[in-house]
């Protein structure tokens, strides 16, 4: 997967992220998409995406955010929300 130097994605390259990482069809990735419902993503995958944001990022995020993800939009927006809170 490529992204820019500062670690920034786009949606388009974020939802391959997600495929890759969670397993499942880059199609079905939609801003709406909700992992447990539609995806029946559970806690451990959950953390394992967590893992990979730390791995992404070069730095640790709270695992207790995960509880605020929802859908594949939360998901980036939290992802982007760490970029930025990296470069402050």
């Amino acid at each position: 997967m490529t992204s820019s130097p500062d670690g920034n994605m786009t949606f388009d390259e974020f939802r391959g992220f997600l495929s890759d990482t969670l397993g499942v069809a880059e199609v079905t990735l939609r801003p709406d998409t909700h992992f447990l419902s539609d995806l029946a993503v559970d806690s451990l995958k959950m953390v394992e995406l967590m893992l990979q944001f730390e791995l992404q990022l070069g730095r640790k995020v709270s695992a207790d955010a995960a509880w605020d993800i929802l859908t594949v939009g939360d998901a980036y927006k939290f992802y982007q929300n760490q970029l930025g809170a990296a470069a402050a």
